[in-house]
């Protein structure tokens, strides 16, 4: 068990992304306020995701909402393993406009 930080959570929040998305994130600002994670990022857009987006629209929508999922679960999995506390909520949204997202992980 570490002590929770915000170079840890960057680090874990940096490799999930390179594993998931094959790319890493520009910038990260992390906040812990009492029981909350706030992390709110800018990375790239998958090439595939971005080449398919104009004549595939709800193809890429369906495949960002499936890969969201799958980051949250691995997120909230290696959060827990990591820092031995209990992930009560998490939430994750990312606009391909801008390429930001924001997370919040609530924990107990």
């Amino acid at each position: 068990m570490e002590p929770i930080s915000k170079k840890k959570i960057a680090t874990l929040y940096t490799q999930i992304s390179q594993e998931i998305f094959n790319v890493g994130v520009n910038t990260q600002k992390i906040d812990i306020i009492d029981n909350k994670i706030l992390i709110l990022a800018q990375s790239k857009r998958m090439p595939a995701l971005e080449a398919l987006s104009e004549e595939y629209r709800e193809l890429v929508m369906s495949l960002d909402a499936a890969l969201s999922t799958k980051y949250k679960k691995m997120l909230k999995q290696k959060v827990e393993l990591l820092f031995d506390i209990q992930v009560t909520s998490l939430f994750r949204d990312y606009d391909p406009v801008t390429e930001n997202s924001c997370t919040v992980i609530c924990f107990k």
